[in-house]
């Protein structure tokens, strides 16, 4: 390498940001020049302008470039583009082929999550992401028989867990509380959006350390707070009633945030705290909120198979909750397992 050669090498390395190569999928020509990192050093691998499809992503991705680098000046206009796409796609769920659009709405839901979860006080981008869940609710509540294609769909997607198992949470949710035939829509889409945003909390922790195998003391302490941030996040920000909220504070009915399952000791909370923790509706949204921990991997243990995760609900709340859990076996069963 040159003296030229390594001071352009520097240069970049303070110019350039790291994305990941899904901020590529859906555009048909690339915004700015992309570069990607070959033996240590930056390449350019895409020029501005370049076409991109399917093909051109999964070349880049053969070749080690999962992860990407813009210039930092174009990253805000890159965000732009995908946040459009998510607009136009929310706004057209309902025309064409529903498994593609499902799919294609998903896929940009969780990459405008990972937006928020980087600046979670962007008013902008948590308007776009409370609208685009609300149109999401609606169109998976009148299209129950897509779920099961759209989770393996989403699954093959394999998002960072962070942000796939909220998704799959709410997925899970919708059909559960559809089939008991006891909720309105309007009952049905706050709980979906309550379960959909219970862990923004987490974003107070960089994305970056989720993927350690352990979290120091400090990061412990502040994941296990983050029922209450997440309540700060949207408190007063996106229409959750106190009930709701109340939800999201109690959430961790049961936990899969550390290698063991942790159950609350609830022998010391008032009434009131008791009844809210026991609560059907907190309870449901904690256990599919388990059933998605389950699934996703993490980077202490593997992910486990749908079946396997519903083994361990039994162990939950089979006895406590016999009724509500035959619902979720049954749910479960007509839905995901039909065909077994």
């Amino acid at each position: 390498m040159t003296a030229f050669d390594a001071l352009k090498q520097n240069s970049l390395s303070f110019k350039l940001l790291p994305v990941s190569i899904r901020e590529l999928f859906y555009l048909g020509e690339t915004p700015c020049d992309i570069f990607g990192m070959s033996d240590g050093l930056f390449k350019l691998i895409l020029r501005k302008h370049s076409f991109i499809n399917g093909q051109v992503l999964k070349d880049l991705i053969a070749k080690n470039h999962s992860t990407i680098f813009v210039h930092q000046e174009f990253r805000k206009s890159l965000i732009e583009l995908q946040q459009n796409n998510l607009r136009t796609v929310t706004r057209s769920l309902s025309i064409g082929d529903p498994i593609d659009k499902g799919r294609k709405q998903i896929s940009l839901l969780t990459l405008n999550m990972s937006y928020l979860y980087s600046d979670p006080t962007n008013d902008d981008t948590l308007n776009l992401q409370y609208q685009s869940v609300k149109n999401l609710c609606a169109f998976l509540y009148d299209r129950p028989e897509i779920h099961e294609r759209l989770y393996k769909e989403f699954i093959k997607q394999k998002h960072h867990f962070i942000f796939a198992q909220p998704l799959l949470a709410s997925l899970f949710l919708i059909g559960i509380l559809k089939q008991s035939h006891v909720y309105s829509f309007k009952e049905v889409e706050s709980l979906f959006i309550t379960s959909y945003f219970k862990d923004i909390g987490m974003s107070v922790i960089p994305v970056e350390k989720y993927d350690q195998t352990s979290l120091s003391d400090d990061d412990s302490e502040l994941l296990s707070s983050h029922p209450t941030t997440s309540i700060q996040i949207l408190q007063g920000r996106i229409k959750l009633s106190p009930a709701h909220l109340a939800v999201i504070e109690n959430h961790h009915l049961f936990s899969l945030l550390a290698n063991d399952l942790h159950i609350p000791d609830t022998t010391k909370l008032d009434d009131r705290s008791v009844k809210m923790i026991s609560g059907f509706e907190t309870m449901i949204v904690s256990i599919t909120d388990v059933i998605a921990a389950m699934i996703t991997p993490r980077p202490y243990r593997s992910a486990t198979s749908l079946f396997d995760s519903l083994d361990l609900v039994k162990a939950l709340i089979s006895e406590d909750y016999p009724t509500e859990f035959r619902l979720i076996v049954t749910y479960f069963k007509s839905v995901f397992f039909k065909n077994n």
